[in-house]
């Protein structure tokens, strides 16, 4: 027989729930110096004000501080039967979600849990869906999850406490509707092209003059205090320097001068280098947030590949799940523009690290804080709060970010990440322009078999962006009314979805195919290519197509190649173009000859799109 659970003993207040903390402190503080990360997201207060305007840590609330206290405890001490030991770090996180559930349990005049049953917990949760999220809508469906699964956690545990909620939480889709929208999506290609665009020419010359102007402010400034003056003499210095100084193009096409407020607009431009080369290297490296802001100098590493091909690598960690501060070694590519954006944030951060005594390249005064070491305020590391503010209201607006589908786009630290994933997980990057130069250099070397990678759901991630990417174009060719090029007509004769709306059945039909082929397609503005090696117009690897010998002359004339009515304005303004070419007089022999080639290449695939018909 089971043994019964047994219940747990109130540690004594002298015993230690961290490396920082004593369970009868009003603060647990659960982690403490970790890199990209405030203090105070690992901290539980005990002490937070309720609604009434009294103090959680107050006599009144003794009961349900006590057991409170005891069940967050239970997650990491003893855990429910078949559940892991929630780490230290996560306990902080379940004591923000208690802290939100005691308010409201005190302005609805509940003092214990146990009065927390089936109809208040659905109460409770019609409450929370109405609260609003980071972006002014509702609370998303995940943190709703969390919420369950906390007080589910809680009810299990209720032999074993003094008190307890009554009744389980039933699933979420019983209680309210719940914002389903993903919290970190990838960035459009209308977004992150600019973006990115803006930050790889904010990291070349601007980055050089800016620097180059910050160590001579500093050397004014420090002539001066060597020569007996005081900050104000040694800053108006450093004014007189910089209105003098030449101008520089942080907006593109519109240099500037810093003649109003100089040594608050050159404070500007320093932090926005910093936020061009976090840009350059979340969406070109593809590591987290919090391992970014954690590389140290020195953390450029090279290597060589199995055809010989010179690889740079940024050495660094992996935080998330990793027991202890340090995290788990690990390194990623870095193209070109990455390594520039960490030559860069060597230059930047010298200073820093030399008055701070820390390797790391993310380093900044705390607020108010100057480019310059000029006050005796304290050196701090970057935070991910920190970066996400800095990119939305002050970088979008100095590169005039457009508009996604008329609205702002709200952009995230965690989503280079994720348009990374998408980037290289694409088959053809001929929409990217410049990027793909350096993605291509990305993926050469992960599929190298001398890479050894652990960011193991970093590789998910491109592997699921190229499946989603695989199954989304399948459906539409495989219901298409009308296909052109080669394989198109081939597709369209044997698909038993033509002409239909997708379907369940369409559903599995896909997945049998992807199971039985492990197909993936080429995807580029111009249309699809169910790529085979054997039949490659453009004589492309084992893998894809050739990205440099694949042109739409190429395709039109390959075996691989679909065209369906998505790609249609590409093909008409092609032929459009070449028409009037055939138009002008001055047209050379070859010129004329190339472009009637691209005329009846186009009307071939227009034709086929209108008629069914590629002859």
């Amino acid at each position: 027989m089971n043994a019964l659970p047994q219940p747990i003993r109130t540690p004594e207040p002298s015993f230690r729930v961290s490396p920082y903390s004593f369970y009868g402190d009003d603060r647990w503080q659960m982690a403490r110096g970790l890199v990209a990360h405030r203090d105070a997201t690992f901290a539980v207060n005990w002490a937070f004000e309720m609604p009434d305007g009294s103090r959680f840590d107050e006599d009144r609330w003794r009961h349900l501080r006590e057991v409170t206290k005891l069940f967050l405890w239970s997650l990491h001490g003893d855990p429910p039967p078949g559940r892991q030991s929630v780490a230290l770090r996560t306990l902080a996180t379940h004591g923000h979600r208690l802290r939100t559930i005691l308010r409201w349990m005190a302005r609805n005049g509940l003092d214990r849990w146990r009065q927390l049953d089936r109809r208040m917990i659905e109460r409770l949760f019609a409450d929370l869906s109405r609260r609003p999220g980071k972006r002014g809508s509702g609370l998303s469906a995940s943190t709703g999850h969390a919420y369950v699964g906390m007080l589910r956690a809680f009810h299990a545990q209720r032999s074993k406490l003094p008190d307890a909620p009554s009744a389980a939480a039933p699933p979420l889709a019983d209680l309210c509707r719940w914002h389903d929208e993903r919290q970190w999506p990838y960035t459009p290609d209308t977004i992150a092209v600019p973006l990115l665009s803006a930050a790889l020419r904010l990291i070349g010359a601007p980055a050089d003059a800016i620097i180059a102007m910050r160590d001579e402010a500093q050397v004014r400034y420090d002539q001066a205090i060597g020569e007996g003056f005081g900050s104000a003499a040694g800053k108006g210095r450093v004014r007189k320097y910089l209105r003098r100084s030449p101008p520089v193009e942080m907006r593109s096409g519109a240099p500037e001068v810093l003649t109003t407020c100089p040594i608050e607009t050159f404070n500007a431009w320093v932090a926005r280098i910093y936020d061009a080369c976090f840009v350059t290297i979340a969406y070109l490296v593809g590591a987290r947030a919090s391992e970014i802001l954690g590389l140290e100098s020195g953390c450029l590493e090279w290597a060589t590949g199995e055809h010989g091909e010179r690889y740079a690598y940024v050495v660094g960690a992996i935080r998330k799940g990793a027991p202890g501060n340090d995290g788990l070694p690990h390194r990623w590519i870095a193209p070109d523009p990455v390594i520039r954006a960490i030559e860069v944030l060597e230059r930047l951060s010298a200073p820093w690290r030399e008055s701070d005594g820390r390797p790391l390249l993310w380093l900044q005064q705390a607020a108010p804080g100057s480019a310059l070491r000029s006050s005796r305020l304290t050196t701090q590391p970057f935070s991910v709060n920190a970066v996400n503010e800095r990119l939305n209201l002050r970088f979008a607006p100095l590169i005039s970010l457009p508009e996604h589908e008329g609205k702002r786009w709200r952009l995230a630290s965690h989503q280079g990440r994720k348009t990374f994933a998408r980037f290289v997980g694409r088959r053809d990057r001929t929409g990217l322009a410049a990027l793909a130069k350096h993605l291509g250099h990305v993926t050469r070397a992960m599929t190298d078999r001398s890479y050894v990678g652990t960011d193991f759901e970093l590789t998910e991630l491109v592997d699921g962006h190229a499946a989603a990417e695989t199954r989304a174009a399948l459906e539409e060719l495989l219901v298409a009314p009308q296909l052109a090029g080669k394989a198109g007509r081939a597709l369209a004769a044997r698909s038993p979805f033509r002409g239909r709306t997708r379907s369940g059945d369409l559903d599995a039909y896909i997945s049998e195919l992807l199971a039985e082929t492990d197909m993936r397609l080429g995807v580029c503005d111009w249309g699809y290519c169910l790529y085979r090696r054997e039949t490659s117009a453009c004589l492309g690897s084992e893998r894809e197509p050739n990205p440099v010998l694949r042109t739409q002359g190429t395709c039109s004339t390959c075996a691989n190649f679909v065209v369906s009515e998505k790609h249609r304005a590409v093909w008409e303004a092609r032929l459009a173009r070449n028409r009037a070419l055939l138009g002008r007089l001055d047209l050379d022999p070859e010129s004329r000859a190339l472009a009637e080639e691209r005329v009846a290449e186009s009307s071939r695939i227009v034709a086929a799109l209108d008629h069914d018909d590629d002859r």
